[in-house]
């Protein structure tokens, strides 16, 4: 008896399991089915290779790179610094305005297409529902970040070839010593992008429009990148996640700075934290009726 009980008492915990990871495959094939999917990472792939090809273009002039960070100015000398760049580019704007397109739609998109209310009709708390969407707009932020890396990789090694990295402070490290680095610097992006996922899945639950959420979210974001810029507004930049974007480039001093890194991480985990347990209580108490 108390084996047959065992048995049935595991078989129920692990269709508990099987159940959650069938819910994230299910989100994760609506996004293989939606176009706007493919051309944000065919986004990500294709800009290095731009930035690339303009830098090879422009190789001779003495002004290229000028104005941007020092890694910038070295890409035309070592093809390790396009990511960088593509990163240092795109994570002002256009990074924030795909995190903010693809999670809006998370939940505002199915009430636009009528399906939140028959998912919800299955047994599954709101709390799992919630995260199971954050946890899909990560993972397709991800692939669009791992595809960037790839890029920028791929056609800076064509164009200008991979060498060692000449870091901020004046020392070289070796190509996989830089990889690694490379790789903390886009791991580190996409821990920002959390806190405009989790805002735009906030916006998600309090409307049935996936525009409408994706507006709001970039609007806050502005509002807050323009307040920052402003001395009035100096006691607020420490807890704003947009001071922190940059922040990557400290991982290419020797030793790496870690405080503000450290300090960005922190602040970007508060953010996603709050707005995702906000999202849950506004879904919670959300009217679903279509």
């Amino acid at each position: 008896m108390s084996t047959t009980h065992g048995h049935a008492h595991g078989s129920t915990s692990g269709g508990m399991r099987g159940h959650k990871w069938g819910a994230l495959r299910r989100e994760w094939i609506k996004l293989l089915f939606q176009r706007r999917s493919y051309l944000i990472w065919g986004g990500a792939f294709v800009i290095p290779f731009l930035i690339a090809l303009a830098f090879y273009l422009t190789r001779h002039n003495p002004e290229n790179g000028g104005g941007g960070p020092p890694f910038v100015e070295r890409i035309t000398s070592n093809g390790m610094f396009v990511t960088l760049a593509a990163l240092f580019f795109l994570i002002g704007f256009l990074l924030p305005l795909a995190a903010a397109m693809v999670a809006g739609y998370m939940i505002a998109g199915e009430a636009e297409l009528g399906t939140l209310r028959i998912l919800l009709l299955r047994p599954v708390r709101r709390g799992s529902f919630i995260l199971a969407k954050w946890t899909i707009a990560m993972a397709y932020l991800g692939v669009g970040f791992l595809l960037m890396l790839a890029s920028g990789l791929l056609f800076g090694g064509i164009f200008f070839g991979l060498h060692p990295i000449v870091t901020f402070s004046g020392t070289t490290v070796s190509v996989p010593h830089g990889l690694v680095l490379i790789v903390l610097s886009m791991l580190y992006g996409l821990a920002a992008m959390a806190c405009i996922v989790s805002m735009s899945l906030l916006f998600s639950t309090l409307t049935d429009s996936s525009l409408t959420a994706l507006i709001g979210t970039i609007v806050i974001y502005i509002v807050l990148t323009v307040l920052i810029q402003f001395s009035w507004f100096d006691w607020l930049k420490p807890w704003v996640f947009p001071t922190y974007l940059q922040e990557f480039t400290s991982f290419f001093r020797d030793p790496i700075y870690w405080r503000p890194i450290v300090k960005g991480l922190g602040v970007f985990a508060l953010w996603s934290g709050v707005l995702t347990f906000a999202a849950y209580l506004a879904f919670r108490r959300k009217d679903v009726l279509s």
